[in-house]
């Protein structure tokens, strides 16, 4: 069921057109270069995704005084590849103020090439601008032997820990759709410095990445795993806060297969209530 909000006040009040910037470098030993991937590390598009979605919040806060959330990524588009050595600079602006939300653009850029572009809703904090209902389960069809452990994705995907996302396969059926589960907890080295309040969006995205990847490449036999880069990401909403030490049910669906890539939908889920929905991912094999 929608539901439209009506923005606080100051939030209203706020100008269009106000901008932030924060940059970031990346190296070769950070702790993503472990898992994404071993011997050819790319930055994880979604952990910049993540860094947007912090930096139009910190924006919003300042203009309104209002602890804001980012619950939808309208599209984020992944143009180039960030790399070790890259000294990342982001961008943050107040695009337009609707009674639904309030929309962010967002860039981050490597001196000045365009590295990545993303429309972003943000709300007040506690509200929610859709309830995405109970999930719909995925038809096992009655097979068996279709599930895999954590050591047999890792023969499918070029991901390693700890960035490995996904910690079994439930069920799948190739060319059609996947079942997976992750465990979410602070024992993470990705929180080296303090675990978040909340378990980061960014990952879940990821692991509903992961699940729809394996997919793609158990649909269409790949002797062995390839590195794979996000094109895009859109339509997602971020619909509920996910605790610690919970079991997320992860679920895929392909929608398109491409000569190089893969386009597919999915949602988490804790128990019946989706946390996540991805409405649309563009995966594509890596040509560096």
């Amino acid at each position: 069921m929608n539901t439209t909000l009506q923005l606080p006040t100051k939030a209203r009040d706020a100008a269009v057109g106000s901008e932030i910037h924060d940059h970031f470098l990346v190296s070769g030993t950070d702790i993503f270069a472990l898992g994404h991937y071993p011997g050819n590390p790319i930055y994880p598009g979604v952990l910049i995704a993540e860094r947007l979605c912090r930096l139009a919040e910190t924006l919003l806060h300042g203009e309104t005084g209002e602890v804001m959330s980012v619950d939808a990524i309208k599209r984020i588009q992944y143009l180039d590849a960030v790399l070790p050595g890259d000294r990342v600079e982001l961008s943050a602006s107040l695009r337009t103020i609707t009674e639904s939300g309030m929309e962010i653009s967002a860039t981050a850029r490597v001196g000045d090439k365009l590295k990545a572009r993303a429309t972003l809703r943000c709300i007040a904090r506690g509200k929610a601008a859709a309830d995405g209902g109970e999930a719909q389960r995925l038809d096992p069809g009655g097979k068996a032997g279709r599930a895999m452990s954590h050591r047999q994705i890792a023969s499918v995907l070029p991901h390693r820990y700890p960035f490995l996302l996904l910690d079994t396969i439930e069920d799948y059926e190739p060319g059609a759709w996947i079942r997976a589960r992750k465990v979410v907890n602070r024992a993470s080295p990705l929180f080296l410095e303090q675990p978040p309040p909340w378990y980061p969006q960014g990952l879940i995205i990821e692991s509903i990445g992961q699940a729809g990847i394996a997919l793609f490449f158990m649909s269409r036999d790949a002797s062995e795993p390839q590195d794979i880069v996000l094109g895009s990401v859109g339509d997602t909403t971020l619909q509920h806060h996910v605790p610690f030490d919970v079991a997320l049910t992860i679920e895929a669906r392909i929608d398109r297969m491409l000569q190089n890539g893969v386009v597919f939908s999915g949602e988490a889920r804790i128990g019946n209530q989706i946390v996540t929905r991805v409405g649309s991912l563009v995966a594509m094999i890596d040509p560096r």
